[in-house]
């Protein structure tokens, strides 16, 4: 049914819709009697407001007109209607394009409705009928749906009130059942700190009778050496002379097994935590954090690397604690001062395992504190190292003043000092820790001088050992730190060298890349030959150095790769391959491992620094062929400082490129 706001736009000399006529025949013959909508009165009615859908006596009527309200009189109403364009024509089509009703001669006789389409109003309303029937079968449905809905809400809402008073109980019930644990763990805590007291108690009780003892004995002592003052009697003065050292070697051995300090300390300490499965915390009353310690700290550590190490917690006496619950922080200061607070996991057995990742390279310190105390060699230093990532400039070129002509081997000794061979200006140059010349010594055939120098290498005691390649005297010179000679080894024997490169120091073992003879040679620092090995792995070894797993790393020359062998010489394996690309290798020539197994290798006719990992897995590289900073012409040589930093020899270059490692 047309709802009443649309029904108000229509008059009885007007309706556009079937349903206003139905509307309109229903008020007509209803068959009910009609009375003043307005008013009340039972007068015979007269009108009816077509806006206002009510039936109006003859006085209402009047006033109402007033409004402007569509009042049509009642006869109007219970006639037929009629077309409101061709009178006395009834109202008999409804015309589906206009949605409106028409007489049969609008549909003959005008062109207002040519090409629509029509329905006798009878069947229109019918259609009508049907399509509002289907429109509102769905009510039906909705209706049931809301029921049930209704009915499941209010269903559901019993049930939410039942699981509420369900969970209420056992709300209190676990209330109940922690209260009591927590009751008996409040009187745990109290029953261990009154034993823990007893017992110092005790202890520092028995330590006082002890003293008491002694002091009685001391006092005894004093009064006999009162009497001996006045006694003149020889005999009583012997016997009591006897008697005074016995008591006094009695209290003399009491006095020296007495403890002069307290045997207790008053260390009672609560720790709460803040742990739902731990009950209100941790006593503790002999745990001394000064006497704890860090197991296994590793003081050498890779950049951007999570590192783990124990910290285990002690008593008073050195012995483990053997529960947890102690207030562990750890913090990692860089080179900086930026600092880095570490993660700590409580064993619960007096232990923990603490992490932190270091985002700086360089020098560290790291502080390990309990209860807000440093433990005992806190704070630690470690040394960062790189990741060799993104190595692009020099921080500095050394050439003493252009006198460098062919820098080869570059070694580390104690305390920063350097020291570079020169194998085309025959001479070794001596730096120390600032990169400033000390010295420079060299050319000759003498013992102490130099025809060719190669590789370069330092022993524990800081001396210095220099490899000299010549096809006629091949030999291994060895150097007190100021230049000084000591000894020379390597040119006769079963040890005699042909051509030797490179050569390392591990262990009082001296390590020696003896290229023409394709082997490794063995050597004490004292210059006795122990073994050779190799020769069928290699081709033309030309350095050599000592990894992290005490394994021994050669480059081989002509194979353009790296070997590894064991110290005693069996083989391991290799990697790297003949090329200019990612991870392949052109003449290596010289080789550094830095404190966490990164290889560094010298690639000679590639120009450039090519970093591997421990297991030979490519990193990246840097340099390229040129005179620039930062480019290489022929790299042979190649160390580590202490810091990290890293020395190239570039050789045709004539001079030595230093890339720092922050």
């Amino acid at each position: 049914m047309a709802d009443k706001q649309e029904t108000n736009k229509n008059t009885a000399s007007n309706l556009s819709c079937s349903l206003c006529a139905k509307f309109v025949k229903i008020l007509r013959d209803d068959g009910t009697e009609k009375k003043c909508d307005d008013c009340g009165s039972i007068e015979q009615v007269v009108a009816l407001c077509i806006n206002c859908t009510q039936y109006l006596c003859e006085v209402c009527n009047s006033y109402h007109i007033r409004k402007e309200h569509d009042v049509v009189a009642v006869q109007s109403i219970e006639k037929t209607l009629y077309c409101p364009i061709h009178s006395k024509k009834e109202l008999d089509h409804y015309c589906k394009t206009c949605k409106k009703l028409i007489c049969h001669y609008c549909v003959t006789s005008t062109k207002d409705h040519v090409g629509h389409t029509f329905d006798m109003i009878e069947s229109a309303a019918v259609k009508h009928r049907n399509e509002l029937t289907d429109i509102i079968a769905p009510v039906d449905e909705m209706s049931t749906s809301l029921t049930k809905t209704k009915k499941d809400i209010i269903n559901m809402k019993s049930k939410l009130e039942n699981q509420a008073k369900k969970a209420i109980k056992m709300i209190d019930r676990c209330y109940a059942e922690q209260l009591t644990k927590l009751n008996e763990h409040h009187q745990q805590l109290k029953k261990q700190l009154q034993d823990e007291l007893s017992q110092k108690e005790e202890a520092l009780t028995t330590q006082l009778e002890d003293i008491k003892s002694v002091q009685d004995q001391l006092a005894n002592i004093k009064k006999q050496r009162e009497g001996l003052e006045r006694t003149t009697d020889r005999k009583v003065l012997s016997k009591k002379k006897e008697d005074i050292e016995k008591s006094m070697k009695e209290v003399s051995d009491k006095y020296k097994t007495l403890n002069t300090l307290p045997v207790e300390t008053d260390s009672i300490q609560f720790v709460p935590v803040n742990n739902p499965n731990i009950l209100l915390g941790h006593l503790f009353t002999s745990a001394y954090p000064h006497t704890s310690e860090v197991v296994d700290f590793p003081h050498n550590i890779g950049y951007n690397t999570k590192v783990d190490f124990t910290i285990q917690t002690q008593n008073c006496k050195g012995e483990k604690c053997t529960k947890g619950g102690h207030h562990i922080s750890v913090e990692l200061k860089s080179v900086t001062g930026n600092v880095t607070i570490g993660e700590v996991k409580d064993n619960n057995d007096g232990s923990y395992v603490a992490s932190f990742v270091a985002g700086e390279v360089g020098d560290a310190k790291l502080s390990v504190s309990i209860n807000e105390q440093q433990i005992r060699g806190s704070p630690y230093s470690i040394v960062v190292g790189r990741n060799y990532q993104g190595i692009n400039m020099p921080d500095e070129i050394v050439n003493d003043n252009g006198s460098m002509s062919g820098p080869w081997g570059i070694a580390f000794g104690k305390d920063g000092m350097w020291v570079v061979a020169d194998h085309s200006n025959y001479c070794v140059y001596i730096f120390n820790g600032q990169d400033e010349l000390v010295k420079k010594f060299g050319s000759g055939s003498s013992s102490g001088q130099f025809s060719s120098p190669r590789g370069v290498a330092f022993d524990s005691d800081n001396h210095f050992y220099i490899v000299e390649y010549n096809n006629n005297r091949s030999r291994v010179q060895k150097f007190s730190i100021n230049g000084n000679y000591l000894l020379q080894f390597g040119n006769d024997g079963d040890g005699k060298l042909s051509g030797p490169y490179g050569i390392t120091i591990h262990n009082n073992k001296v390590y020696v890349a003896d290229y023409d003879n394709k082997r490794i040679a063995v050597f004490q620092t004292n210059g006795q030959f122990c073994t050779s090995f190799g020769s069928e792995h290699l081709s033309s070894p030309c350095d050599v150095a000592v990894n992290t797993n005490n394994q021994l790393l050669v480059v081989d020359y002509s194979n353009h790769c790296v070997v590894t062998f064991t110290l005693d010489g069996h083989y391991v394996g290799k990697f790297g391959t003949q090329g200019s690309g990612r991870g392949q290798l052109s003449s290596p020539c010289g080789l550094a491992i830095d404190i966490n197994g990164f290889i560094l290798v010298a690639d000679s006719s590639n120009h450039r620094v090519s970093i591997f990992d421990k297991s030979g897995n490519y990193i990246d590289c840097f340099g390229s062929k040129g005179s620039n900073a930062g480019q290489f012409s022929s790299s042979y040589g190649i160390a580590l400082s202490p810091n990290g930093s890293i020395y190239v020899s570039d050789s045709n270059n004539k001079r030595v490129q230093i890339f720092s490692n922050y």
